[in-house]
Order: C-alpha cells, then structure tokens, then sequence
C-alpha cells in the first residue's frame, strides 16, 4: 500500500521539484523572489486534497474500481515507456524539444481518450473520472496552448499544477474505494476464470 501511495506521488513531487529548481535559478533579484514565494504557495495550495467522500455501496463497485484500476495500470506503464524512450534518444543525443514536446502531449490526448473510453457504471466511478479527466484536459490545454515552433519546452508554472489536487484526490478516493473491498485470493481468482 506505502508502494503505491509513493507511485501516486512521483508525478506530483516531479512537478513541485522541477517548479522548485526553476524558482530557485530566478531568485537572482528580489522582485523575482517575492514572486517566486507566491507561486510556491499556490502550487502548496493546489497540492491540498479535498477528504475521501463516502459513496453507497452498489454492485457495480468492483466492475469500476477494476476498470479504474487498469486504467492507472496501463497509463502509468504508457507514461513510463515514453519517459525510457525520451531519456534514451536524449542520452543518445537524438532528442529535440519539439519531438519531446509532441510525445508528451499525444501521452495527455491518450490519458484523456483511455478515460473517455472507460464504462463506469457507478456515482463514485464516474466522479473519480471526472476528476482525472479534468486534471488531463488542464494539461492538455497547456500542451495545445504552448507552440512547439519556438522550440521551447512548456515552463512549469502555476497552471501546470492546477488541477493536481483533484488529481491526488481521485487517487485517494480510489485507493480508499478499494480498501473497502477485501482483494480476493489467489484460490478465489482462480476459481472465477475457470
């Protein structure tokens, strides 16, 4: 469980680092400093997730969190391939910044098609959705807003994050979701694909 909160962080601690680093190399001057702290307090701000909410109990519960489920299971395999792919052609020297810009947006469009795609049957599948999804459509505006014919690579700043609390709160409400489900065993598993 401490295992996969920690894989739910990566993405969030990779943002606030980067936002961080970058803050830090423009505190040069005390008008960029004073900025700098505003937008790590809103990027803090951004990071605070709403409590879990109770839902019902319906039968559809487990056809969703399955659903859900493979969906982070195969995204977050998607996401880690394109950044082995990415680190091997720029360890090789072949990266450019608008081939990396262009893989990294058509990973965002795949997150937002693989979401739409999911049949959730229930309230709390849907709302857990709805969240992510929204997370994915903020980044895909800023993908689709940041031209790739200046060859710049998109800037983290306040927008990049927003959303990433709704982000972490999806995964929380999942995770939670879940706990409320005992896994079944092997035997079970087992007997139930026979």
């Amino acid at each position: 469980m401490i295992k996969q909160q920690l894989k739910y962080l990566r993405l969030p601690f990779l943002l606030c680092s980067s936002l961080l680093l970058s803050a830090c190399d423009n505190s040069k001057n005390s008008s960029t400093e004073n900025s700098s702290i505003e937008a790590q307090d809103k990027v803090m701000q951004e990071l605070i997730t709403e409590p879990v909410k109770a839902f019902e109990k319906m039968p559809d519960d487990l056809h969703d969190i399955a659903l859900l489920t493979d969906f982070d299971t195969r995204f977050t395999q998607m996401s880690d391939d394109m950044e082995d792919e990415l680190s091997k052609m720029q360890e090789s020297g072949e990266l450019t910044d608008d081939f990396a810009h262009n893989r990294k947006r058509d990973n965002v469009q795949s997150a937002l098609t693989m979401l739409k795609d999911l049949d959730l049957k229930t309230e709390q599948g849907r709302y857990i959705q709805g969240l992510i999804a929204e997370y994915w459509q903020t980044q895909a505006k800023l993908y689709h807003e940041q031209t790739t014919s200046k060859a710049d690579k998109i800037k983290l700043s306040q927008d990049q994050v927003k959303g990433l609390g709704g982000f972490l709160h999806a995964q929380e409400q999942l995770e939670y979701w879940q706990s409320q489900y005992p896994a079944p065993s092997k035997h079970e598993t087992l007997d139930s694909n026979s």
